[in-house]
Parts: structure tokens; sequence; C-alpha cells
């Protein structure tokens, strides 16, 4: 009976790694100072995101990700500039100096991390495509929260301009969703 314990503990651990295991990352033709989709879903303007300090434009411009499965890519390049305990959100800085928030659902921060699991770190230097994080979207859903993915420019207000794309049923991850207009050198 012990054998038989021992080979179910070991099989419930097997399928617990290979939940918890790293996504493939995915192809992106990366173009300088273009965010990509994280996620692939419907696509939504910020400003029809659930969240008002969002929607509102308070953190910056941004697109909105209504997603079919609970990973998130790197939307650019760059370096992991920020992570929070929860692992409900990150911070990138990309090689074009753009600041990007990626947020995934609305108030998840009261989930304390269940149902999160990052794959990088703070300071990490990533590459557009790789796989950052996974979510469970059936546990934001039974907590109540809406589970879109908010994409924002943090430092909007230091470019000449962000352009999000036409809101879609369905965008791709790794699909172009902001193209921003750096500033002129003065």
């Amino acid at each position: 009976m012990g054998e038989i314990m021992g080979l179910l503990d070991f099989l419930k651990k097997q399928s617990a790694g290979e939940k918890n295991a790293v996504p493939e990352p995915i192809h992106v033709h990366e173009k300088k100072l273009t965010v990509f989709a994280p996620a692939t879903g419907r696509g939504v303007a910020l400003a029809d995101v659930p969240d008002p300090v969002f929607s509102g434009g308070v953190l910056g411009e941004g697109y909105g990700i209504w997603p079919e499965e609970g990973v998130i890519y790197a939307p650019v390049s760059g370096v992991v500039s920020a992570t929070t305990p929860t692992m409900h959100a990150l911070g990138l800085t990309s090689k074009d100096g753009l600041e990007i928030l990626i947020h995934v659902g609305v108030d998840t921060v009261e989930m304390r991390g269940d149902g999160f699991i990052s794959f990088v770190k703070q300071d990490e230097e990533v590459k557009v495509g790789q796989p950052l994080m996974s979510f469970d979207l059936k546990k934001i859903h039974a907590a109540k929260h809406p589970e879109v993915i908010i994409i924002a420019i943090t430092n909007t207000s230091e470019l000449a301009g962000v352009t999000p794309v036409e809101p879609t049923e369905k965008i791709e991850a790794g699909a172009p969703i902001l193209c921003v207009s750096a500033k002129a050198a003065n």
C-alpha cells in the first residue's frame, strides 16, 4: 500500500510540475518603438477597461486584452524593472526607453498571488515573446475580478505620441498593439 501511495504522490507531483512549466516563447518580428500583444484574446481600447485609473489614462496610454489563455509574453525586449509580491503585475523598460506596466485583471492584488506564477525576476533581461508569467483565468473569475490584461506605457508624457491599434474581436499574442513616436531630440 505504501508503494502505491508513493507512486500516486510521484504522479501528482509530476502533473503539478507540468502545470507550472514555462511555456515556449512565441516568435515576434520585433520593430522599434512598437509594443506587441502579451496575450491572445479580444482587444479593447484602454478607455473600455473596467478600472477608472487605467481607463482614465492616469498611468499612461495603453491597450486592454480579454485573454483566452493564462500566459503573458514579453511585449518588448528589455529589462524587468518592477515586480510585485502578488505576481499579478510587472513593469518592463524596453530597449527604446518605454516604461510598460502589464497588469493582469482588475483588483487582483486582493488574490495575494493565488493563481499567479512568475517566470522572471526583477532586473532580468527579457526578449519580446518570452513567457513572463502565467495566471489561472478560472481563479480570477471565481474571485469575481475582471480578467482583462492591461498594458500601459507609464512614461507616455515623455513621448510625442502613442497610437493604439483598433480593438478587434481577436488579437494574437505577438501582434502589434501600440506604436510610439519618440520625442524629438532638443
